[in-house]
């Protein structure tokens, strides 16, 4: 958005956004239900610098990293605003070794990337990150996956889908089509990615991808033939632990598919009914960080343009990769605004948000009361309370309550105190009433 102000032209770069009022309300409402849920789940808080070395971003992104934003300090060190949440946490347990494992982690800020900016693509963006690092026991991927479906149903989003994958399953695929180096993994897990994310042409996009990627045209078509058989193949079977077995015999036992079909096993077999009912695995699912090691999943609700609302996965080298200590980690995170688009467009924040009672104090007179502090006071003691200043027509008043969410009007008139309702609510105001009339001032 653009202003003429006084032939100054005013703007913010494309990709971020200004949040005003209610706006806010909304925003601190859904992060509050993030916090609350991973609290529950046994996570604690943690904050690191938005600022960080290029180094420790180096290196574990793959084709993400073009989207580095950089900043030359007067050091003349490299600076990057932070790519994700992810990788400061890998610095953090390499540099605090003494931090009890596993370490469990939520961390809620803004990263950055010098993205094309579009309907769920934004170059500041807020995860909601919880991580556990120090552990590679499954129960952990199951705690993240049963957290992730509460809190999505906590959300207010009844339609919506895990899809969930494993790297390995990925690898299995490279080597049963003979790709066989590490490169040529890396560009068909990219080209998935990629097909999925941005170009979101299916087969298409992975094809344009694949090629690009310089894998030949003859292996291209067979990964394409191979991807639409596997997803024909589950189709026939709606139990997962089925379509598992079959996945085993899909890629003929291979040591890659038996390691993530025995992980994806194990894991299906502690999730409650209510929770596999949602879940839905999908080849094509890659995830983009190259940090990534073993079961991945990702969070989309039905029939919404926004694309996936959360994602994560397990990653056992990146704290390896980013310090000295060799410990394995999984995590799951959401995208705020994303997920913020998605319950504006559902109707659920009108619908779901519990505002705190609000007052407003307004005055008559064409001189400021001082009476008017001593209501304040004491209503604070049990209510949020504003007070406008200005001496103006009770219409602007009445219109700059219903804008800022206030409940009620209390008016001074001479030195009486009237209540008006904006919202209605007769208990509330029976409770404002009656302390009003308890006051020995008035």
């Amino acid at each position: 958005m653009i202003f003429n102000l006084n032939e100054k032209t005013l703007s913010i770069p494309e990709g971020t956004e200004d949040v005003l009022g209610i706006d806010m309300r909304y925003r601190e409402h859904i992060m509050n239900i993030i916090k609350g849920v991973y609290e529950n789940y046994g996570f604690n808080p943690h904050k690191t610098p938005i600022l960080e070395y290029l180094e420790t971003f180096n290196g574990h992104h793959g084709e993400g990293e073009k989207l580095f934003f950089h900043i030359n300090d007067k050091n003349e060190k490299i600076l990057i605003p932070r790519y994700d949440l992810t990788v400061p946490l890998a610095r953090v347990v390499s540099m605090y070794p003494n931090i009890p494992r596993p370490y469990k982690r939520y961390q809620i800020g803004p990263s950055f990337r010098d993205d094309q900016p579009g309907k769920s693509h934004f170059r500041e963006f807020t995860q909601c990150d919880a991580d556990i690092i120090g552990s590679d026991s499954l129960l952990a991927e199951i705690d993240i996956t049963i957290m992730a479906h509460e809190l999505i149903n906590k959300l207010g989003i009844k339609n919506f889908v895990l899809k969930i994958n494993h790297r390995l399953l990925i690898q299995a695929l490279a080597l049963k089509v003979g790709l066989n180096t590490k490169e040529e993994h890396l560009g068909l897990q990219r080209a998935l990615d990629y097909a999925d994310k941005v170009s979101k042409d299916g087969l298409q996009g992975i094809k344009n991808k694949l090629i690009e990627n310089k894998i030949p045209l003859n292996i291209v078509n067979q990964i394409l033939i191979e991807i639409e058989c596997f997803s024909n193949l589950l189709a026939q079977y709606e139990d997962l632990q089925n379509q598992i077995s079959q996945i085993e015999k899909f890629f003929n036992y291979c040591l890659s598919s038996t390691k993530a079909t025995a992980d994806l096993k194990f894991i299906l077999s502690y999730l409650p009914k209510n929770v596999q009912s949602n879940i839905k695995i999908d080849l094509t699912l890659a995830r983009g960080a190259d940090y990534y090691t073993g079961y991945i999943l990702e969070g989309l609700v039905v029939d919404s343009e926004i694309g996936a609302i959360l994602g994560g996965g397990r990653y056992n080298n990146l704290v390896s990769a980013v310090g000295n200590l060799n410990e394995p980690g999984v995590g799951l995170a959401f995208g705020l605004e994303r997920l913020l688009s998605v319950l504006k467009s559902l109707a659920y924040i009108d619908k779901n948000i519990l505002l705190p009672h609000k007052i407003l104090l307004a005055d008559a007179n064409e001189e400021f009361h001082p009476k008017i502090f001593h209501i304040a006071r004491e209503l604070r003691k049990y209510y949020d309370v504003d007070i406008y200043y200005n001496h103006t027509q009770f219409e602007d008043i009445i219109h700059f309550a219903q804008e800022n969410k206030h409940q009620i009007i209390i008016e001074l008139i001479g030195d009486r105190p009237f209540i008006h309702s904006v919202i209605e609510n007769e208990t509330f105001k029976l409770e404002v009433t009656d302390i009003l009339n308890s006051l020995d001032f008035i």
